[in-house]
């Protein structure tokens, strides 16, 4: 390679990364936990917006649902499944999932009947900003499993996740 002029160029990110200077971790994570807490609230009004959405669209279609219907319901659910794992309480988190669960296997199973994604909409209605005691959560969580064990529906809530999964 006679002939060829080698040029460097200057690696700006590397030269950065080895200069001190920055934050601590402490720091970081001081910022990153009250950038949540910022979102907290604004993530908290969305929640009763989103189940009033779920309760319309279960009203619309009155007491009998279709497979089509139930599909858009469990798109729809997201958000929800979203903020209530984020910044629900633990009990939300939970009748929110069981939610899923039941539509999914309503979905599986034909059942066509819309009372126990009523019932489960009531729920998230009370446990979301309801001072309950641990007992009345349980209770809650109880009377909900027992809907699913009457329509044969299987709730994952309780699962342990898979011997070979990865913690994060």
């Amino acid at each position: 390679m006679t002939g060829c002029k080698i040029i460097r160029v200057k690696n700006l990110l590397g030269e950065m990364l080895s200069k001190p200077g920055g934050v601590s971790r402490e720091e970081a994570v001081h910022e990153a936990q009250q950038l949540i807490e910022e979102l907290r609230e604004e993530c908290e009004k969305a929640v009763p917006v989103e189940i009033t959405r779920l309760e319309e669209m279960v009203s619309a279609v009155g007491e009998q649902i279709t497979a089509r219907q139930l599909a858009e319901i469990i798109d729809q659910v997201d958000p929800l499944l979203t903020l209530s794992g984020t910044f629900g309480s633990e009990t939300l988190d939970a009748v929110v999932k069981r939610f899923c669960d039941l539509c999914v296997g309503m979905l599986e199973k034909g059942i066509t009947t819309t009372a126990p994604l009523n019932v489960h909409l009531r729920a998230m209605r009370l446990v979301f900003k309801t001072e309950l005691s641990d007992e009345q959560n349980a209770e809650i969580l109880e009377e909900l499993s027992l809907i699913h064990t009457h329509y044969g529906v299987v709730s994952h809530i309780n699962d342990a996740p898979p011997s070979d999964a990865v913690p994060i």
